[in-house]
């Protein structure tokens, strides 16, 4: 088969200078808004409960309001392998562009929403039948710009692309809680529970139509949403679909295609029944590993909700630690991707989890002392741990699965895992440490995720130094 040089365009997307600012935009935009939204959620999670799922009990409204945030993880494995396969057929690009309009577009409507004392149950009902939309496209976003990314970076490049890309979560999240954490500093409560509570959900508004912009969010979005659609999909994705003319990425040589783990080589291990054994395999390993990591993510993300439930700190004090700490996080996660590069992505992911098996306990200690620089230091050293755990986590994911289905196949194995385990562990934390009365309880149950998930991720083969399938 003879070896085409691509074109000068296709140069520079192929990766022989780098990958292009505009794909890593595409891919980082569409995650940073989805987490916002994801955030605001979460930090307003005490007043949602007030305004749509009223209680005498308080803990009782926000125990509802967080179920119903895990409503949305439902959606997400189906999400996940319909917009997943759209990936895999119809391209990258164009399952992209959807999850982002989506995403916002509901965003928008949750901040336009009547609360429950002017509609009624229709409020928590519209409420979650928004978030189960979100949820819908969510289930493929972060996957699919990850997918996106890496598949554009080349062999020794790929682990800092994914902490890129991981790092988007943190600062979307970020961004989403210093939204919700000036609201309720700024605002007096009578005005957040009347109006200010929509201004984060409307300020994280995306394009729902063309040519419909929605405040200084939807113009944002507008952006991401015209660079993804001018993009080429990405250089594995074409060379897939065009198999007369091979792109060669960066790094790469004209050699015979390696045998993979099923000792199936070539173009015929797609199709061999060993590889399709391999990819359920790694499919499984997947779902093992995100257990115990979506555990501790979506728990770094929800402690403010925690903190002000069990009585540890003040909602404002929550917020305002949680945000200190996230910001700290953001760098350490892309330096733990590249990291990686160097020296494996199970080394970097499993000693941080073997670290989070030992050090769980003793943070929850500090982080419900009710003591602000306690909790602080708590976080601080939760989400250092998380970063090493995360930042190689999708180069990892995605380098283990065929170009041929590796869309759907990451999208579905992490998000099944994303909505089983860390869709409901802001809800389980705030249960167990409520109902028993032990503010420390939720560390045993992490403690758990991580020796799951460190068991899994033993068993997974690091492609690190390897080309693409």
């Amino acid at each position: 088969m003879e070896l085409t040089k691509p074109t000068t365009s296709s140069a520079c997307a192929d990766g022989t200078r780098g990958v292009p600012g505009r794909v890593t935009a595409a891919a980082v935009l569409g995650t940073l808004l989805e987490w916002y939204d994801f955030a605001i959620y979460a930090s307003m999670a005490a007043v949602i409960g007030r305004l749509f799922f009223p209680s005498d009990d308080p803990t009782v409204s926000l125990l509802v309001t967080l179920a119903s945030y895990a409503v949305g993880f439902v959606c997400r494995p189906l999400g996940a392998i319909v917009l997943g396969r759209l990936g895999d057929r119809a391209g990258r690009r164009s399952m992209l562009a959807i999850t982002m309009v989506t995403v916002g577009a509901a965003s928008v409507l949750i901040g336009l929403l009547p609360t429950h004392a002017s509609a009624g149950l229709l409020a928590p009902a519209l409420l979650v039948a928004l978030r189960m939309v979100q949820g819908l496209a969510a289930g493929a976003e972060w996957t699919g710009g990850a997918t996106f990314l890496i598949e554009y970076a080349r062999t020794g490049r790929r682990g800092l692309y994914s902490g890129v890309v991981q790092a988007s979560t943190v600062a979307g999240f970020l961004m989403g809680t210093g939204v919700a954490m000036a609201v309720v500093r700024l605002m007096p409560e009578t005005a957040v529970d009347s109006w200010g509570w929509r201004i984060p959900f409307l300020l994280g508004g995306v394009v729902a139509a063309v040519g419909l912009f929605i405040r200084l969010g939807g113009v944002v979005a507008a952006v991401g949403l015209f660079i993804r659609l001018k993009l080429d999909e990405s250089p594995a994705y074409r060379e897939l679909h065009t198999p007369h003319e091979p792109i060669l990425r960066q790094g790469a040589q004209p050699q015979a295609a390696a045998p993979d783990d099923s000792g199936i080589s070539g173009a015929d291990a797609d199709d061999g029944s060993g590889a399709a054994t391999q990819t359920r395999r790694n499919w499984l390993l997947v779902l093992g590993i995100v257990f115990g990591v979506t555990l501790h993510g979506y728990t770094a993300t929800s402690f403010p909700a925690f903190l002000d439930a069990v009585g540890a700190l003040s909602l404002e004090d929550a917020l305002t630690t949680n945000a200190i700490a996230l910001l700290i996080e953001v760098p350490l996660i892309v330096a733990a991707g590249a990291l990686s590069d160097r020296v494996g992505r199970k080394k970097v992911m499993g000693g941080a989890l073997a670290l989070y098996a030992l050090t769980t306990y003793p943070v929850f200690l500090l982080v419900t002392s009710g003591a602000l620089a306690g909790a602080l230091a708590g976080q601080v050293v939760f989400v250092v741990l998380f970063a090493a755990v995360s930042g190689p986590m999708a180069a990892l994911f995605v380098e283990l699965f065929p170009t041929r289905v590796r869309s759907t196949a990451f999208s579905s194995s992490y998000n099944i895992g994303a909505a089983v385990f860390g869709g409901t562990a802001p809800f389980v934390n705030t249960f167990l440490a409520t109902r028993t009365g032990v503010s420390v309880a939720p560390a045993f149950y992490l403690v758990c995720g991580a020796l799951v998930s460190l068991a899994f991720l033993s068993r997974a083969h690091d492609r690190y130094q390897e080309e693409l399938r």
